[in-house]
């Protein structure tokens, strides 16, 4: 049996479920490292256990894939956009070298 201490009523319990960062970036479904960033960020609560052990309450995971909201997927217009404002000089650049090579074939 169990014998709760002074810290453990101090926070709320002691039956609390904490996680590793692996449990809890696999329920994220997120890579550890960008887990361990939100945690330096102060996105995500954490517990230091031993020094170097570190874990994250359940119900804090929870909260946080609760308000992560789902990224919308861009439309094919809109990655066509992308596409020439992130390759306009290469393709100014083909335009060009077609233009000097059918000029040169051409003589």
């Amino acid at each position: 049996m169990a014998v709760r201490t002074d810290q453990d009523r101090r926070m709320g319990g002691g039956a609390e479920k904490l996680l590793t960062l692996g449990e809890a970036a696999r329920r994220l479904e997120l890579p550890a490292d960008d887990v361990e960033s939100m945690i330096r960020r102060g996105e995500l609560p954490s517990f230091r256990l031993g020094g170097s052990l570190v874990r994250v309450r359940a119900k804090d995971v929870d909260a946080v894939r609760r308000k992560k909201t789902p990224k919308r997927s861009a439309t094919f217009w809109e990655r066509l956009v992308d596409f020439f404002y992130f390759n306009d000089f290469y393709i100014v650049v083909l335009l060009i070298l077609l233009t000097l090579l059918t000029i040169i074939l051409a003589l």
